[in-house]
């Protein structure tokens, strides 16, 4: 079983279409599709937006559905000049960058105990980066990908200030509301995940409106990458228990 989750309703429809849905629940108002993709189970949500969202929704999948694995996708906002909307980013690591306890000698993003950045796992990394190229390498007008640090708050960033503050505080690629927050969720399960996220804007003074005008096609460009990621990992995941099925079977 691999879960897969996205914020808004424009994050998971094309998935949720595509799969064939053998049963439906709601969870605290959270909708989660179970059922197969391309002949992986899946168990599909929608969290709902922001980081509060995403820890509940991210726990119940863990809790009620026992995954092996987890892929966040999503949309997000480029901080990088040469960054364009339509643009992919696999998330290395995640920061919240709306945690602030610098008031007792702590870094932005920085929790007692706790490493400061959460790290996605390097295997399901390495996939999306293979899928990429399987999917989008020749394409004329193909997105581009980038790896790196994806940094997440409670709030939506749309001014050149903060951008720039986000990219030189914490080297970040792209900032969004949910990624951190479910990384962290699964970092204290003990879960492999990875979050990929799709720029629709720039972070910018003009980011509410580019970010309406182009949802769908970043949305588009996801899925794409899902479609064939999604069988990729979700056979990774199950190989090492058929290895040990198979060592079992030697043993007795």
């Amino acid at each position: 079983m691999l879960a897969i989750l996205g914020a808004m309703e424009e994050e998971v429809a094309l998935l949720r279409d595509e799969m064939q849905v053998e049963s439906e629940a709601v969870h605290a108002g959270i909708p989660v599709f179970r059922g197969s993709f391309k002949g992986t189970q899946i168990a599909l949500a929608q969290s709902g937006i922001g980081k509060v969202n995403a820890t509940i929704c991210t726990q119940i999948l863990v809790d009620l559905y026992k995954p092996r694995g987890l892929i966040f996708s999503g949309v997000a906002g480029g901080l990088l000049p040469n960054m364009r909307v339509g643009d992919l980013v696999a998330a290395s690591h995640l920061i919240q960058f709306d945690i602030d306890l610098t008031a007792f000698g702590r870094r932005h993003g920085e929790l007692p105990d706790r490493d400061r950045m959460i790290q996605s796992d390097a295997d399901m990394v390495h996939h999306v980066s293979e899928s990429f190229d399987a999917v989008f390498e020749g394409e004329t007008g193909a997105p581009n990908l980038m790896i790196g640090t994806v940094v997440s708050g409670d709030k939506f960033i749309e001014d050149t200030d903060t951008l720039r503050w986000l990219q030189r505080e914490f080297g970040a690629l792209a900032t969004e509301m949910e990624g951190a927050a479910v990384g962290y969720t699964c970092q204290l399960n003990g879960l492999p995940f990875v979050v990929i996220r799709g720029l629709s804007d720039t972070a910018d003074e003009s980011a509410a409106d580019n970010y309406r005008d182009n949802l769908d096609k970043v949305c588009r460009h996801s899925f794409r990458l899902m479609e064939h990621l999604i069988p990729v990992i979700g056979e990774a995941l199950i190989a090492p228990s058929r290895i040990q099925e198979k060592i079992g079977g030697t043993s007795n």
